[in-house]
């Protein structure tokens, strides 16, 4: 079974492939079926303007076949039309007219005469006519029309047509408005420089390269184009680029109207440079990021908690090339940006490098008391909350306090420490409450023992006023054991001696 599948699927690719290859043409004649003597005649639009209601028993025209054909002579090669039609021949049919139009093109019209001796032998009969060498264009839309010689009403026949597209791979060699010539490129990094070669170009033309940013199927231009003459294509040609984008590509042309272009892209796969875009406006506290090129991406902002982990802070955008903009952003640098694509996450924290912070909070103590100041360049509301610490665990709040307060713009606020926040190990974490995007920070530099100030030994530090203690009763109690044992012993020694020097 898996062995006929196989040779069935080779059949197909094999008729695939064969229905691929375009026909070379190599003889324009007109072509009929032996013996039926087919005979060109001018085609007269005034003869063939008006047709006879004179009625048709049968179809005249039957598997009308149009394909397209490459005829060459050398190296120059251009596109036909073949037509391929059978004709039910009767006694008041002397010959068939074919037109070929299209927008933009001169129509192509000619008239075949039937001999008149043959024309009797095929009455009632089926002939096979075929012509060759109309010349058509890639991707052009062409309409057939055939009619009987004298012309019929009800014999007549039309048909639309593509012609293929500069794809087809027979095209894109021989063709010359589809030859766009191969670019060859090597990318120096260091230098930010692109070098291109172009081979197989086509001859006698200049061509044209330039850089440019491809928005979907359009390539904007980056910086004036270069023109290369035909006799110094064998060199090279060095353009500067400023950022490695995935849509900065090479594109080349010959320099002809209309002429097809081709693209080359060198950093398709590099996304680094695209998520660099990232602006803060603090007057209205926004974080806007603009892609320089058309990717689909999601994006958020996280709170980094390690060099792995960002913990999201909710509302995703999705972008296909617009802009994105987070409004009411406190600045800080642990305020992350999170890109996510269909390739990967990349996580970048715009706040830092630079002294963005817009807000500071310190600890200080005097006397036993302590306190923590906090300073504000514009005016906001802050959350204070105290917690405590756990070896290999975040800051949970305690069931102290938590309290909000406002802070002036470019003033001292103080928020007063009671004196137990050392009988534990005790942390402030202070976060502004005012804007909707925010991370907490963490104060747990406390002047207090030694102890506290490691979570290790704090950790531990709990099991040994608990372990010393009992240690230190287990040891007496065991001691108290031993000397009753002993002394219980030695008592029965001394009965023991006794009774015997009795006897």
């Amino acid at each position: 079974m898996i062995c006929l599948l196989l040779y069935l699927l080779i059949i197909l690719l094999s008729q695939r492939a064969h229905m691929e290859r375009v026909e070379r043409n190599t003889d324009c004649t007109w072509r009929c079926s032996e013996g039926l003597q087919c005979k060109p005649k001018p085609y007269s639009p005034l003869s063939l303007s008006y047709c006879k209601n004179q009625p048709v028993r049968s179809a005249v025209f039957d598997n009308v076949m149009l394909s397209t054909v490459l005829g060459c002579e050398g190296r120059k090669c251009s596109l036909q039309l073949k037509i391929a039609t059978s004709v039910n021949v009767t006694g008041n049919i002397r010959g068939i007219s074919v037109c070929v139009d299209s927008a933009g093109m001169m129509g192509h019209c000619q008239i075949y005469n039937f001999g008149h001796g043959a024309r009797e032998n095929f009455t009632g009969k089926q002939a096979d006519v075929q012509l060759k060498c109309v010349p058509v264009r890639p991707g052009q839309h062409v309409f057939v029309t055939l009619k009987t010689v004298p012309n019929y009403c009800k014999a007549i026949r039309m048909q639309r047509y593509v012609v293929p597209g500069c794809n087809h791979k027979d095209f894109r060699d021989n063709i010359s408005e589809c030859i766009t010539g191969k670019m060859n490129y090597t990318v120096d990094k260091a230098r930010r420089e692109i070098t291109v070669t172009v081979t197989d170009a086509p001859v006698n033309t200049d061509y044209n390269l330039r850089l440019c940013h491809k928005r979907n199927v359009i390539c904007a231009g980056e910086g004036i184009h270069k023109t290369i003459k035909p006799q110094d294509l064998q060199n090279s040609i060095t353009f500067q680029y400023s950022k490695a984008l995935p849509c900065l590509c090479i594109e080349g042309w010959p320099a002809r109207v209309d002429a097809r272009r081709v693209q080359a892209c060198p950093f398709r796969k590099d996304f680094e440079e695209l998520w660099s875009g990232i602006a803060y406006d603090p007057n209205k506290e926004e974080l806007i990021w603009e892609p320089l090129c058309p990717i689909k991406a999601s994006v958020s902002l996280c709170h980094a908690e390690g060099e792995n982990s960002c913990r999201d802070l909710g509302d995703v955008f999705y972008s296909e090339g617009q802009k994105v903009i987070f409004s009411s952003v406190d600045p800080h640098p642990m305020l992350c940006t999170k890109f996510t694509t269909e390739v990967g996450t990349w996580i970048k924290c715009p706040f830092i490098k630079g002294n963005f912070s817009v807000w500071s909070v310190t600890l200080k103590s005097k006397h036993g008391q302590r306190w923590a100041e906090i300073l504000s360049w514009v005016k906001a509301n802050f959350s204070f909350s105290l917690c405590e610490t756990k070896p290999f665990s975040t800051c949970k709040p305690t069931k102290k306090i938590t309290t909000q307060t406002l802070v002036d713009k470019m003033r001292y606020t103080t928020f007063n420490l009671s004196r137990g926040a050392c009988e534990m190990c005790v942390c402030m974490q202070v976060q502004r409450v005012d804007v909707q995007f925010s991370v907490p920070v963490l104060k747990c530099d406390l002047e207090c023992s030694n102890w506290c100030r490691d979570p290790e030994r704090s950790y531990y530090g709990k099991f040994e006023k608990i372990i010393v203690p009992a240690a230190v009763f287990l040891t007496v109690l065991l001691a108290a054991a031993f000397i009753t044992k002993m002394t219980i012993k030695d008592g029965n020694k001394k009965t023991l001696w006794k009774k015997l020097s009795e006897q």
